[in-house]
């Protein structure tokens, strides 16, 4: 059979989804549309997403960034619009599949938004559902999610991979330079320097930063002492197993001179908490978050380097790529020094030694030369007097 006869055949014998439905919720007693029920209810009370944002995301440490919770806002009013227009007799927090699939569709097909931009609406959406299902004070039932379902039924279209901005180290500089904030500028020039993720930069802990300052080493008495660090100075270490560091590998990375400046910096006017973290949020006081990273890089790099329809905006990730870009193709490191900088899976794998201590050591020998030798300077002004 060829493939034209095939889909008429798929197509004549095809019964609609709703219907199978109903047939398989017949069978077994279960409803369809659980919560079409209290649509009515609804009406007169309290809207429910801004008591999931009152009780939920203002008491969210992620959420120091006011712009995160205007994405929540914005969704929020974008998904009454939809259902207000496609139904007349259900309220927001009363969906069912069918609901949140033409939602879907709307956005995709309407609004041209691209999957990752649904991603995050449908993420949104499904974080209060989920905190009503958790509430004993709502109806919404505990195994039973439309907005997951939905997800799974729904194609989201296609991603359209935009292109990175291209930015010369005389570019990156004059940006750098424009940089006032003491802590913004250890942020980016280290993932710029290092490579880092940014849940690497929020995981990075005062013991995992060896650099020599007598006054500062008074201050802070752990900085350095992780056990990875053996004989070596002048490093910092990224573990593979903390959560959010997502690499496959533990690195030590060098330090220069000028990312050792603005460290020193940094730490020298950290708050005095009791916090093993080398970056605290500013609002709490307390671990840095991701967003929090991405907000520093926004505030540098943006309008100037936001979305376009050909580019990708400047984010944290962009320290990154633009450091495995330059060790890579503009110093033409070798690939396997480079994988090792990154954290990634170094081939062949039999070559080294699992236990820690006898895999950083020997690698990290092998990359310190080379990574000293290679790595681009920022241009910045410091007196080494000042920081010794």
């Amino acid at each position: 059979m060829g493939s034209g006869d095939e889909s008429r055949t798929t197509a004549s014998d095809r019964l609609e989804t709703d219907e199978v439905d109903k047939k398989f919720a017949s069978a077994f007693n279960q409803e369809t549309d659980p919560l079409a029920q209290y649509s009515d209810q609804f009406q007169d009370l309290p809207d429910p997403f801004e008591y999931f944002i009152a009780n939920v995301l203002n008491n969210r440490d992620s959420i120091e960034d006011p712009e995160t919770l205007d994405h929540y806002r914005r969704t929020y009013r974008q998904w009454r619009k939809h259902i207000q227009a496609i139904t007349a007799n259900r309220h927001p927090a009363c969906p069912n599949p069918k609901h949140v699939q033409r939602f879907i569709e709307w956005r995709r097909d309407v609004h041209a938004n691209n999957p990752q931009t649904i991603k995050g609406k449908l993420s949104r959406l499904t974080q209060a559902y989920e905190y009503w299902q958790e509430k004993s004070n709502f109806p919404h039932p505990p195994d039973w999610n439309p907005f997951t379902l939905a997800r799974k039924e729904t194609r989201l279209g296609k991603s359209q991979k935009k292109d990175h901005y291209v930015l010369s180290l005389s570019n990156l500089r004059s940006v750098f330079r424009q940089t006032a904030n003491i802590r913004r500028r250890a942020i980016i020039g280290l993932q710029l320097k290092q490579g880092l993720r940014a849940g690497e930069v929020c995981n990075l802990r005062l013991s995992d930063i060896n650099i020599s300052h007598s006054e500062l080493q008074t201050q802070y008495p752990e900085l350095g002492t992780h056990r990875a660090f053996g004989e070596h100075k002048g490093a910092i270490y990224i573990p593979h197993d903390r959560d959010g560091n997502k690499s496959s590998n533990p690195r030590l990375i060098p330090v220069d001179d000028e990312l050792r400046w603005l460290l020193l910096r940094h730490l020298l006017t950290r708050p005095q908490v009791n916090e093993p973290w080398a970056f605290l949020s500013r609002r709490t006081f307390t671990k840095m978050v991701p967003q929090g990273v991405n907000k520093e890089w926004k505030t540098t790099f943006h309008p100037e380097y936001a979305e376009t329809d050909q580019n990708a905006p400047i984010t944290s990730h962009y320290g990154r790529h633009w450091f495995s870009s330059y060790c890579r193709l503009a110093q033409e490191m070798e690939r396997e020094q480079v994988q090792y900088l990154r954290g990634d899976r170094v081939q062949p794998l039999n070559e080294f030694p699992s236990a820690i201590d006898d895999y950083l050591h020997p690698n990290y020998a092998l990359i310190e030369e080379p990574y000293r030798k290679h790595i681009f300077k920022l241009n910045i002004r410091f007196k080494h007097t000042q920081l010794d």
